[in-house]
């Protein structure tokens, strides 16, 4: 009887984390929307192409260089493993020593070679946008802290912030200042700022209430750097190629075509991005949870499918609804000169559908303690996908991209539940066993 009361209870706070956070994100997503419309609207598809392309630069570094920090985060501090204090401090100096390397890396590349990689894009633009990076970085690996906590509220907010905070800058930079495209990449850094500010504020709370740490019950700094990058170097490479799935179809189709076309595919695919908010939610709970369960194999893979189920399931029902609203709407929301969207947006449903549930998956198999067969599948997933698109985009334009992208997220997703099919039995197998 306790046992079950106590499962229901787990039951209830885990769904109660998954509602509000995906509350979170559907706010974020609204206020979002708000600001690529605008974008879109005042600056046209080849503004918003060489806003998009901008804005590629910090989170591509950022993703490059991240050497796994924030998973890594997540998995010890659930697992009670660190000290808050020292989580904080230690993560500080990663974020610190990262960016300066990231700025080191950038500057030049971009001085020598940046008309090369990103023709047509004003290089000012790419150089203002990598004031974003260590933001980016702070933000990224000290929420961690926080998500590995299960401090849903906190995290949410921290994430939600952003967005708020640059759709006030963007309306000031657009309608007050007539700063055009720099007002835009200036709100996302402001945002960038908010964030990191935001998490400082809340890290500092949990630090006070956790009070000061005997130096004997504590890790020191070669401990915590040994541990982290450990287990993060393994999840590493699969965000890395997990980033470059998502934004190399952008970078190869302002390679092959025009920032023109760069712009009308990047609403296609920042729309078709939003239906993963299911997905996002219930990972950004999931994780966590399932690390902690490393004592439970059968009850951690039946959570993880029984996520895995539900999530496909109400993502497919919210791209009915996308395209019908799309429809109706895409005209007055953007304008005209965006209806070609639609057939990119098309094939992009698919693969966006099949790679929400995976992501699912992808969760479990970390928590396992296996991230790099994350890392295995992702780099066959590239791959496949530059090679499409490569192929594809010459001849069909953003459609042959759309394709190539989302055949690649299919075939993820078939690989990771035979995966956890076969993880299933033999977890049964060896339980029937030991009884």
């Amino acid at each position: 009887m306790y046992q079950r009361l106590k499962s229901l209870i787990t039951a209830s706070a885990l769904l109660l984390n998954i509602g509000v956070t995906l509350g979170r994100q559907l706010l974020a997503a609204a206020v979002q929307l708000l600001i690529v419309v605008l974008i879109a609207r005042n600056l046209g598809p080849e503004g918003n192409g060489f806003y998009a392309m901008a804005i590629l630069i910090p989170t591509m570094l950022a993703n490059f260089l991240n050497l796994g920090i924030a998973p890594a985060t997540i998995y010890f501090i659930s697992q009670k493993q660190f000290s808050i204090k020292r989580a904080m401090i230690e993560n500080t100096k990663f974020a610190l020593v990262i960016a300066s390397a990231g700025e080191a890396i950038a500057l030049p590349v971009l001085f020598i070679w940046g008309e090369h990689l990103f023709p047509a894009i004003p290089l000012s633009l790419l150089f203002i946008s990598l004031l974003a990076f260590p933001l980016i970085l702070y933000a990224a690996f000290n929420a961690a802290i926080l998500q590995g906590l299960q401090d849903f509220r906190a995290f949410n907010a921290s994430v939600l912030l952003p967005p708020i905070v640059s759709v006030i800058v963007v309306f000031i930079t657009f309608y007050m200042l007539d700063m055009g495209i720099y007002g835009a990449l200036t709100a996302y850094i402001l945002g960038q700022l908010a964030a990191s500010m935001a998490v400082f504020i809340f890290l500092k709370r949990h630090v006070a209430k956790e009070g000061p740490i005997n130096i004997d019950q504590d890790v020191d700094s070669a401990t915590y750097y040994k541990a982290v990058i450990g287990y993060g170097s393994r999840a590493y490479l699969s965000n890395i190629l997990a980033f470059i799935n998502y934004k190399v179809d952008l970078f190869l189709v302002n390679l092959f075509l025009t920032p023109a076309a760069v712009g009308i595919y990047a609403i296609a695919v920042q729309i078709a991005e939003k239906l993963w908010m299911p997905s996002q939610a219930v990972s950004t709970v999931l994780f966590p949870k399932l690390s902690t369960m490393s004592e439970q194999p059968v009850a951690r893979l039946k959570l993880t499918n029984t996520a895995f189920l539900l999530v496909a399931a109400i993502t497919t029902a919210l791209s009915l609804l996308v395209v019908l609203m799309l429809h109706l709407f895409v005209t007055l929301i953007f304008g005209r000169a965006y209806l070609s969207i639609f057939p990119a947006f098309y094939w992009l449903l698919p693969g966006i559908v099949c790679w929400a549930g995976a992501r699912i998956q992808s969760n479990c198999i970390a928590a396992w303690g296996k991230p790099e067969w994350n890392m295995y599948l992702s780099l066959v997933v590239l791959i496949i996908n530059i090679t499409g698109n490569i192929l594809l985009i010459p001849r069909y334009g953003i459609i042959g991209a759309a394709a190539a992208t989302s055949i690649a997220y299919v075939l993820d997703a078939i690989v990771k539940v035979i995966i956890m099919t076969h993880a299933k039995k033999s977890e049964m197998i060896k339980s029937q066993t030991h009884n």
